[in-house]
């Protein structure tokens, strides 16, 4: 109970307060009559003292020494029963409990002391027993969001229903995870909590208990809120914030913030669980499509469909080659773990399905052929990882040959760098590697002969081959018209996926018809 209150609401009423009028607001935890001349040894933090004045200090020095030390003690006040033994407090008593900043109170000699202690200690027991029996109202309403809540917005509309004060929570940088403000304020406290905690990070081996954080609002205007930490283990997951009438924190308050922080870490350890299920699932289907072991049952394309895979969709294979030395560190796992939540934020920002699966020092994931791999990398890269990128495939066979496609490329991948299958393929080919010539020859060369008029098709880039894909002379020896050489050219582009325009293009092409001659012949 506050010094305020008993003197508003007990026989403390008829006491005049002579000094430390400003600190009227500390906690009374207990009341002791003392009359000793050793009165200091006698005192506990938190007391009310109730004195005579018998043994008080004759000497004006001595009166201010025993000021200092029972303020220095933590005594709530003191209370001087006049006049008796002394008319008032010593004047050098007054004066420096005011510069200390102690509470000096004079109560009419005929008041008893058994009636002030009766009436502030019942008032101090009646005060408990409505904290436990709210407590106890906190604890089964907090218990009961803990099974039902499905979100921490939840939990924070049932505290600010019990308290009757907004609360929110926010991670460790500021970003609000849920509250019970409207919407519309959202932005505006977010603004609020990330540069307070710009300014003062929450310390994971510091900070236990609830601990008032000041707000400097438009206009000048002072707000106060009670922080408190969510914690899994020893890291901080969460902060919890409930807004504060003053700068003052009720014992309620602080019950309540300690148990709703204890709801919060059991509900955000059931969505990490559950996250941790989905990720496993979600790795075991990806992994089946890569290694070519997917069963196309309707209950294995229905779990595709549901993680965002289709069976008609065209995509990527991409891999990320983390700057790791296998095998693995603790420390190089746990860089790995941020690496995928990192990857996983980007893709959902993208608004794009978290196909992952991870490997050793390699995170592979499936990536929709339309999304933009410049921009996902510019997010996610840095310059000890390097990453690179499938051609684009459809259908479950596809998804293992884009595997296929970017495991060739690992021996040339370069830290920092995003390297498309394209730019690697035919480098390793003309250095004579024996895969990358095939794949060459697959991808532009064999599209051609399994397509209807395939071997006109093939024909022709032949002849053009030769010709030095000079079309006049090409149509010439092909013995067609020029406009039906058109045609077959827009034909090739169409199914092979490039432009004839690009002489880099064109030299890819002679080369990869010299190696499929070569190995037809």
């Amino acid at each position: 109970m506050k010094l305020d209150t008993a003197i508003r609401e007990t026989v403390l009423r008829k006491a005049e307060v002579v000094a430390g009028s400003e600190q009227l607001g500390r906690d009374i935890t207990w009341v002791h009559m003392v009359d000793h001349p050793d009165i200091v040894q006698w005192v506990k933090p938190g007391e009310l003292l109730l004195t005579t004045g018998y043994n008080w200090p004759a000497r004006g020095e001595a009166s201010r020494q025993l000021v200092r030390e029972l303020s220095h003690a933590g005594l709530a006040g003191i209370v001087l029963a006049v006049p008796h033994f002394r008319d008032h407090f010593p004047p050098e008593a007054i004066e420096e409990a005011g510069a200390v900043g102690l509470p000096l109170l004079e109560m009419p000699w005929a008041v008893p002391f058994s009636q002030i202690t009766h009436e502030i200690l019942a008032k101090i027991i009646n005060f408990q027993s409505e904290i436990i029996a709210r407590a106890d109202q906190l604890h089964r309403a907090l218990t009961n969001a803990a099974v039902s809540a499905s979100s921490l917005s939840d939990i924070a509309t049932t505290l600010q229903t019990l308290v009757g004060r907004a609360v929110s929570f926010t991670n460790p940088s500021g970003h609000i995870l849920g509250s019970s403000a409207p919407a519309s304020d959202i932005t505006m406290l977010e603004a609020q909590f990330t540069r307070s905690l710009s300014d003062a990070p929450v310390d994971a081996s510091t900070v236990r208990r609830p601990a008032t954080v000041r707000f400097k609002l438009a206009s000048d205007r002072v707000l106060h809120r009670m922080q408190l930490a969510v914690r899994l283990h020893d890291t901080i997951v969460a902060i919890l914030w409930l807004d504060l009438d003053n700068p003052d924190i009720d014992e309620l308050d602080r019950r309540a913030m300690e148990h709703a922080s204890v709801v919060a870490a059991l509900h955000l350890t059931h969505q990490q669980q559950l996250a941790q299920q989905e990720d496993r699932l979600g790795y075991a289907l990806v992994t089946a499509l890569l290694d070519g072991e997917f069963t196309a049952t309707a209950s294995a394309l229905e779990r595709a469909r549901v993680c965002g895979w289709s069976q008609t969709a065209s995509y990527r294979i991409c891999l990320v080659l983390l700057g790791e030395p296998v095998p693995l560190t603790t420390e190089a796992l746990e860089r790995r773990e941020r690496w995928v939540e990192l990857l996983k934020c980007q893709l959902r920002a993208q608004r794009q399905s978290a196909l992952i699966a991870v490997w050793l020092n390699q995170i592979k994931f499936i990536l929709p052929a339309e999304a933009s791999v410049e921009t996902l990398w510019a997010a996610i890269g840095d310059r000890h990882a390097a990453m690179a990128v499938s051609r684009a495939h459809t259908g479950i066979d596809g998804m293992a040959v884009g595997s296929k496609d970017v495991d060739a490329l690992l021996p040339m991948l370069r830290p920092g760098r995003l390297h498309r299958f394209e730019e690697i393929l035919f480098p390793r080919a003309l250095l004579g590697d024996a895969d990358a010539r095939e794949m060459l020859i697959e991808r532009l060369v064999v599209p051609l002969v399994h397509r209807p008029r395939g071997e006109s098709l093939l024909d022709t880039l032949h002849t053009l081959a030769d010709e030095g894909f000079q079309l006049v002379h090409a149509a010439r020896a092909l013995g067609i018209h020029i406009s039906t050489l058109r045609y077959r050219l827009e034909r090739i582009e169409q199914i092979l996926g490039v432009t004839l325009d690009d002489p880099n293009v064109r030299f890819q092409l002679q080369v990869a018809i010299a190696l499929y001659r070569l190995r037809e012949n």
